[in-house]
């Protein structure tokens, strides 16, 4: 089974250490492009990177999610991360994300 959690990407506004602007690298993404996870700790807290696979950071997932991404994603049962924008007339976007985490059912055999 696939447990699936659709979150926005925090720290859009953020550019990069190398001085890269994390709006100008999503917006070089089509939607439904697959993104990387990088887990890391953050004044001593667990902390989950988006990063393309160009390895070029775009944002983080949220604080309130993080800690249960980062322990899914160093357990290998991230499946897959995907930029999903929403787009709106008045030229707002919503940079979110869908994260699809491998579950086990529980059988009795």
């Amino acid at each position: 089974m696939i447990k699936t959690i659709t979150t926005y990407i925090a720290g859009v506004n953020f550019n990069n250490e190398d001085g890269s602007c994390r709006k100008d690298i999503l917006s070089e993404l089509i939607f439904d492009s697959d993104l990387l996870l990088e887990n890391y700790m953050f004044e001593n807290e667990k902390a989950v990177r988006l990063l393309t696979y160009q390895k070029r950071c775009v944002g983080n997932i949220p604080k309130d999610l993080a800690q249960e991404i980062y322990d899914f994603n160093a357990k290998g049962k991230v499946k897959a991360v995907v930029y999903k924008p929403q787009f709106y007339n008045n030229g707002n976007i919503n940079h979110q994300i869908k994260i699809y985490i491998k579950t086990l059912l529980n059988s009795k055999r």
